[in-house]
């Protein structure tokens, strides 16, 4: 944790602008506090620096972006994985080249909210190592985009002391293959799915979900085939699976 903020701080320091990459899905609960405060107490001596949101994953979004308000700005809605919004992003980037250059780009955030594949779709090619499992990015990288524009990537940082691995795993942020008590992770993420439309759940897992979420996963198990000893439900895998496909935008809620 503390080579993790050590770095952080060099990278605030030596940045001209600072993109703090959300997940467009939840963007207040991958918000770093900490980052911002760093920022704002360095323009209030007069340093300015730039910081700029990056909604990424913007296609795993189901409303419309109109319809969406933030207490935050500026931001920008991107999918990386799509290359959708970049060339926005680009854009501002380059109006912020015109008055400094070389312009240093910092990209912070936590874990797996895109960091490297936002790299790769700002510079058009791989240039940053991209991997599915949350916290690939191992240490600090200098790449250039363009002829004045250079981004300094970090790994993901989680706020000082935060141990909630409940809502890392919600945020995407916690490997699911890692998590110690994955029943009540799933239960979670299945009531928040039937809440919001039980056909969420239906199509995915081809069953007739009900209003209890224990009876969901239950259920999953079985039409699945997941079964212990006994021919009872495997709680523990099929967890693991609708937790895997709530992070990787299968159950989009």
């Amino acid at each position: 944790m503390v080579s993790f903020w050590r770095v952080v701080n060099e990278v605030i320091r030596d940045s001209d602008v600072v993109l703090e990459v959300l997940d467009a899905r939840f963007p207040e609960e991958t918000r770093n506090k900490e980052i911002e405060e760093k920022i704002k107490k360095i323009n209030q001596k007069g340093i300015h620096k730039k910081l700029i949101y990056v909604l990424n994953k913007s296609d795993l979004v189901k409303e419309k972006f109109s319809n969406l308000e933030f207490d935050f700005s500026p931001y920008v809605f991107v999918s990386a994985k799509n290359n959708l919004g970049t060339t926005r992003l680009r854009s501002l980037l380059k109006e912020e080249a015109r008055k400094k250059k070389p312009l240093i780009v910092g990209i912070l955030g936590y874990p797996n909210t895109g960091k490297s594949s936002l790299i790769n779709a700002l510079k058009q090619k791989r240039s940053a190592g991209v991997g599915a499992a949350p916290g690939f990015t191992r240490g600090l990288q200098k790449i250039k985009i363009s002829r004045d524009i250079y981004l300094l990537d970090t790994p993901g940082v989680f706020a000082y002391m935060e141990k909630d691995e409940q809502r890392h795993v919600l945020m995407n942020v916690r490997d699911y293959r890692k998590v110690k008590d994955p029943s009540i992770i799933a239960l979670e993420i299945l009531d928040k799915a039937y809440k919001k439309n039980p056909k969420l759940i239906d199509d995915l897992y081809k069953i007739k979900s009900k209003e209890n979420p224990e009876e969901n996963l239950e259920n999953i198990a079985r039409k699945f085939n997941w079964l212990i000893k006994g021919g009872k439900p495997d709680i523990n895998q099929t967890a693991r699976r609708i937790i895997m496909d709530w992070q990787r935008g299968k159950l989009i809620i």
